[in-house]
């Protein structure tokens, strides 16, 4: 898989915030690293299991200059993290990562 793409915006063009294209790796890895759309389990061992993958993930990521090998368990982790992007940049990760 690979993230180093940027985001389209609704015309199909590259989406651009500032000036700067959004590239989908550094914004997958930023939902990563923050955590906010990450659920809580209740149960504190496997939370805390989820953050240190996320972490994991969200350096693999932005070290990744290509593809990367992700698991199931990650890409269920990474739609959760990335739950909060707009409608379509959520759509857009997610059709990534299914293919």
């Amino acid at each position: 898989m690979n993230f180093y793409d940027s985001f389209k915006d609704f015309d199909g063009l590259p989406l651009q915030i500032n000036g700067e294209m959004q590239i989908v790796g550094r914004i997958v890895a930023q939902c990563l690293f923050n955590g906010t759309g990450i659920r809580p389990s209740g149960n504190q061992q496997t939370d805390a299991d989820k953050k240190l993958r996320a972490y994991r993930l969200c350096i693999q990521i932005m070290d990744a200059d290509g593809e990367i090998d992700i698991t199931a368990e990650d890409a269920v982790l990474i739609k959760e993290a990335v739950s909060g992007l707009t409608p379509g940049c959520y759509s857009q990760v997610v059709k990534l990562i299914e293919g």
